[in-house]
C-alpha cells in the first residue's frame, strides 16, 4: 500500500493549537507584567547610575524596601485572575487568523451523532472531514499582539529602555559592583573608608618619562616636579562633601570634579614652587609642598675648528646634549658690534642646521654651509651655535670670530662686481659711487661680450641703488650683484651647483626629521637628478679647461692626467648616491644620512680645475690596492647571492664591472661569476693580483704590512672552498681577506704620509698631494683634514647587509598580517614597519 507523503492533519492541528495557546497566554500576560517590569526597570536605573552610593543608609534601606514592596504587589496583582487559554479558544484563534468561516476545524474532533449506520450519511460525513483535513494544510497564525499601546499611549516604555542602555554604558564593566552596592547599604555609605589622596605627576610629553604616583600620608607630602608637569590629584572615599585645592599662583580655589566610583579629581600645572592645600567640606585635608625644577636649556659647542672646504664652504662639527633630547640645531651669523642693523648683513642671521626626528639626548653631527653669498663674505663675523629642546629652551655656544670665506672669481668683470658689493656692505654711504661704476661696467666691452643678460643685470643693480635709497633697496642690489657675478663666472655650473645644494639639504633634513617613505623617494629622485646635472656641467667645464691648457701650453694629452677629476671620479659619486638610495629604501636612515654626509664632503672638496700633478709609483700602488679591495668586495657580494640561491647580477655593475680596466684597458679575468668554478677562478685572479702588488711595493722600498700575507692566505682558502662547490664556506675567508687588505692599506697610507710630510708633495697645494688618484685612502674615503673630512665615516653596507634587511622586513610584514597574533603585538610590528 502506497504511503501518503503528506503530514498527519491531526499532528499539524495539534501543534498549531499548542502554539496558539502560547500566543494567547503571552497576549494576556504581557500587559499584566508591565507594571512589575517597570518597577524593576526603575530599580536597575538607580543602580546602574550608581545613585545608591550618594544616599544615607536609612533612605537607602527605605527605598530598597519600597522597591521590593512595589514589585511584589504589582506582580501579585498581575498574576491574580490569570486564566490559561482553552483548546476552543486556540481553535478560534487559528480559524480567525487563517480566515476560515463556520468553525470548520472543530469537525475533526466531532463525532457523527445520528445516522452512523446510514451509508449515505457516513459517506457525506467522511467527505466533509476530508475537506477539513485539506484545510489544515492552510492554517496560519499571526504573531502575538501587544496590548501595551492601550495602557501606555505615551510610549514611556521606550524611554525606560533607552535609559537602561545609557546606564549600561555609563557602568563601563562595573555592572555587578553597582548592583551589589544596591543591596549593601551599610557598605555603600554607613561604613565608608576615610578619604585617601593620591597625586599623579605626569612630566611633559617631550621628556618621554612615565607618570609617578604618590600617596599623601599623615596629611602632608613633599613633591619634586619638572616645570610644566601636570599634577592630577585624586581623592577617594570622600563622600558627598565638596573638595577644592589652592596652589601657588592660582587666582582662586580649584574645585574637584567627580569621576566614576565616587572618586574626585583635580588637575593643575606645576609652574612654580609653593604649597598646595587640599580642603574637603571646608576643612583642611592635606598639604603638598611642591618644588618645581626648571628644564635646563641644551648645551651646544663646536666639536672642532670650523674648516673651510675647497669650495669655500664652512665645515662645522657640532656636539650638543640635553636632559630630554635636542630638538633643533642652528647656526647664528652675527655682524661685529657697531654695524648698522638696517643695512645688508647688519642683522644676525639664523640658519637651521638639523631637526633630529627622535630628539636624541646627545647629538654629534656635521654641517656644510655655503656662506659665500652672505653680504659679509670676506668680512669679519661672529659665529654661535644654538640648540633648542622641545620645550623651547635655547642654549648657545661661545662666540667664534672669523672672516667668512669669500668665493674667488677669476673673471675680471665678476671680480670687480664682487669688490663693489663688498665695498657697499662695508660702507653703505658709497652707494652713489658704486652705482656710477656699475653703469660704467654695464657699458664696457667685457659685459657686452657676455650677452644681453649680463649688462641688463648690472644696469638693474645700479638703478636700484639710485632709485631706492632705503636699506631694503640696498639689500636687493647686493643680492642681485652676487647673482650677476656668479652668472659671469660660472654660468650654468653655478645654477646647477645651487640646485644640488638645495636638493641635498632637503634630503638631509628629511632623513634626520623622519619623513615618510614616499617623501624620501621623491627627494632622493630630485637629488639624483640635480647631481647628474651638476656632474654634466662640471665635466663640460673641465673638458674646456683641458682644451685651453693644450692650446696654451703646447702639451700633448699624454702629459695630462688621464682622469680630469683625479681627486674623485664620477662613477664614485654616482655609486655613493646609489648606495644612499638603497640604504634609505631599506630603512637604514641613519646610515643613509651618514653616506649623504660623506658624499657632500667629497663634493665640497672636489677640485674643479684640471690638476697638474701625476701620481707617483707609491700613489699608483695604493690606488691599485684600492681597486683590489673593491673587486674583492664585489666578489664577496656575488658569493653571498649564490649562497642564497640568487644568480649573480649580470651586465654593468656598480664600479664599472665588466668594462675595461682604468689602467690596463683589458677585460678583467673571471667576469660573469655564474658558477662556483668561475668564482673560484676570479678569486685566484685577485690573489695573483695581490702577489703582483706585493712585489711592486717591495721594489719601491715600502715596508710590507703583515696583513697582506694574511689576506693572500684567506684568498687561497676562499678559492679552495669555491672550487669544492661550497660558496657558503667561502664567505668568512673572503670577509677576513677584506679586513686584512683594509688594515694593510691604512698602514701603507701612514708610511706614505710620513714620507711626504703630512700630505704635501713638492710644488703641490694642500690636498693635492694625497695618495691615490682620487685623493682618498684605500677604503674609498677622503683623508682626514687634508681632504676635508674624516676617514672614520660610514661603512658601506654589503649585499649581505641588504639581504639581511630584506629578510627582517619580510618577517615584520608576515607577523603584522598574522591574525592569530594579539592585536597589541600586530600594532607593535606596524610601528616598526613605519620606519621602513
Amino acid at each position: 500500500m502506497k504511503r501518503d507523503p503528506r503530514p498527519d492533519p491531526q499532528q499539524v492541528l495539534g501543534f498549531a493549537v499548542a502554539l496558539a495557546r502560547a500566543f494567547l497566554l503571552v497576549e494576556r500576560l504581557w500587559p499584566r507584567l508591565w507594571p512589575p517590569l517597570s518597577v524593576l526597570g526603575l530599580f536597575l536605573l538607580v543602580s546602574l547610575f550608581d545613585l545608591w552610593r550618594h544616599l544615607p543608609a536609612v533612605l537607602h534601606i527605605a527605598l530598597l524596601v519600597l522597591f521590593a514592596a512595589a514589585f511584589g504587589w504589582t506582580l501579585v496583582r498581575a498574576l491574580r485572575g490569570l486564566r490559561l487559554p482553552s483548546r476552543e479558544e486556540a481553535l478560534a484563534r487559528i480559524e480567525r487568523d487563517s480566515g476560515f468561516r463556520h468553525q470548520p476545524l472543530r469537525l475533526l474532533t466531532d463525532r457523527l451523532a445520528a445516522g452512523a449506520d446510514d451509508p449515505l450519511a457516513r459517506t457525506l460525513w467522511e467527505r466533509e472531514r476530508a475537506r477539513v483535513r485539506n484545510l489544515v494544510e492552510r492554517v496560519r497564525l499571526q504573531l502575538p499582539r501587544s496590548g501595551l499601546p492601550r495602557r501606555d499611549p505615551w510610549a514611556l516604555r521606550a524611554l525606560l529602555g533607552l535609559l537602561l542602555i545609557v546606564g549600561l554604558v555609563s557602568a563601563r564593566g562595573d555592572v555587578a559592583g553597582r548592583l551589589a552596592a544596591a543591596f549593601s547599604p551599610a557598605v555603600a555609605s554607613a561604613t565608608a573608608a576615610p578619604p585617601r589622596l593620591e597625586v599623579w605627576v605626569s612630566p611633559p610629553a617631550y621628556t618621554r618619562l612615565a607618570p609617578e604616583r604618590h600617596v599623601v600620608e599623615g596629611g602632608e607630602l613633599t613633591l619634586d616636579a619638572l616645570a610644566g608637569s601636570e599634577l592630577v590629584l585624586q581623592l577617594h572615599d570622600a563622600g558627598p562633601a565638596a573638595a577644592e585645592v589652592r596652589g601657588p599662583g592660582s587666582a582662586g580655589p580649584l574645585p574637584f570634579g567627580e569621576l566614576a566610583g565616587g572618586t574626585l579629581e583635580a588637575r593643575t600645572k606645576a609652574e612654580e614652587s609653593g604649597t598646595l592645600e587640599v580642603a574637603l567640606g571646608g576643612r583642611p585635608l592635606a598639604r603638598i609642598v611642591l618644588s618645581v625644577r626648571p628644564d635646563r636649556p641644551p648645551e651646544v659647542a663646536f666639536a672642532g675648528p670650523v674648516e673651510i672646504t675647497l669650495r669655500r664652504s664652512l665645515d662645522v662639527r657640532i656636539e650638543a646634549r640635553d636632559d630630554f633630547g635636542v630638538a633643533e640645531l642652528a647656526l647664528l651669523v652675527e655682524p661685529p658690534e657697531g654695524t648698522d642693523p638696517e643695512e645688508a648683513g647688519g642683522q644676525a642671521e639664523r640658519r637651521v642646521l638639523v631637526r633630529p626626528a627622535r630628539q636624541p639626548l646627545r647629538v654629534e653631527t656635521r654641517a656644510f654651509l655655503d656662506l659665500t653669498a652672505h653680504p659679509r663674505a670676506g668680512l669679519p663675523v661672529v659665529l654661535r651655535l644654538e640648540a633648542a629642546d622641545a620645550a623651547g629652551n635655547r642654549g648657545t655656544s661661545g662666540p667664534l670670530a672669523m672672516v667668512l670665506p669669500e668665493r674667488e672669481f677669476r673673471h675680471p668683470l665678476a671680480r670687480r662686481i664682487v669688490e663693489l658689493r663688498r665695498s657697499l656692505v662695508e660702507d653703505p654711504r658709497r652707494w652713489a659711487l658704486v652705482a656710477l661704476e656699475l653703469q660704467a661696467l654695464g657699458h664696457s666691452d667685457a659685459a657686452a661680450q657676455l650677452g644681453a643678460p649680463v649688462p641688463l643685470a648690472i644696469f638693474v643693480s645700479s638703478a636700484r641703488l639710485l632709485q631706492d635709497r632705503t636699506p631694503e633697496g640696498r639689500r636687493g642690489a647686493v643680492d642681485l650683484m652676487w647673482e650677476t657675478a656668479l652668472l659671469i663666472e660660472e654660468g650654468a655650473l653655478a645654477i646647477a651647483e645651487r640646485r644640488l645644494r638645495e636638493a641635498e639639504e632637503a634630503l638631509r633634513r628629511a632623513l634626520e626629521e623622519g619623513a615618510e617613505a614616499q617623501e624620501l623617494q621623491r627627494l632622493m629622485g630630485e637629488f639624483r637628478e640635480a647631481l647628474q646635472r651638476y656632474l654634466d656641467e662640471l665635466q663640460r667645464r673641465l673638458a674646456e679647461q683641458m682644451r685651453e691648457q693644450l692650446r696654451q701650453g703646447d702639451r700633448t694629452p699624454r702629459d695630462l692626467p688621464l682622469d680630469p677629476q683625479r681627486m674623485l671620479t664620477r662613477e664614485d659619486i654616482e655609486r655613493m648616491a646609489e648606495e644612499a638610495r638603497r640604504l634609505a629604501e631599506s630603512g637604514m636612515r641613519e646610515q643613509a644620512r651618514q653616506m649623504l654626509e660623506q658624499l657632500r664632503a667629497m663634493l665640497e672638496n672636489l677640485q674643479t680645475a684640471v690638476p697638474q700633478l701625476r701620481p707617483s709609483p707609491a700613489e699608483q700602488a695604493l690606488s691599485d690596492l684600492e681597486e683590489l679591495i673593491r673587486r674583492q668586495q664585489e666578489l664577496m657580494d656575488r658569493t653571498f647571492r649564490m649562497r642564497r640561491g640568487n644568480p649573480p647580477l649580470e651586465g654593468p655593475q656598480v664600479g664599472r664591472e665588466g668594462t675595461e680596466d682604468r689602467r690596463g684597458g683589458a677585460r678583467r679575468e673571471g667576469e660573469g661569476g655564474t658558477t662556483p668554478e668561475e668564482l673560484a677562478r676570479r678569486q685566484e685572479a685577485l690573489r695573483r693580483a695581490l702577489g703582483e702588488l706585493m712585489r711592486r711595493l717591495g721594489e719601491q722600498g715600502l715596508r710590507l704590512p703583515g696583513e697582506l700575507g694574511r689576506a693572500e692566505l684567506e684568498m687561497r682558502r676562499a678559492r679552495d672552498a669555491l672550487q669544492e662547490g661550497r660558496p657558503g664556506e667561502a664567505l668568512d675567508p673572503q670577509g677576513r681577506a677584506l679586513e686584512f687588505l683594509r688594515g694593510s692599506g691604512q698602514a701603507m697610507l701612514e708610511q706614505l704620509r710620513q714620507q711626504m710630510g703630512a700630505g704635501r708633495r713638492p710644488g703641490g697645494r694642500p690636498g693635492q698631494g694625497m695618495p691615490g688618484p682620487t685623493g682618498r685612502d684605500p677604503f674609498g674615503r677622503a683623508l682626514r683634514n687634508e681632504g676635508g673630512f674624516a676617514t672614520d665615516g660610514v661603512r658601506v653596507p654589503t649585499e649581505h647587509d641588504f639581504g639581511r634587511a630584506r629578510e627582517i622586513l619580510e618577517e615584520l610584514l608576515r607577523r603584522s598580517a598574522d591574525p592569530r597574533r594579539p592585536a597589541y603585538e600586530r600594532r607593535y610590528y606596524e610601528r616598526l614597519l613605519d620606519r621602513f
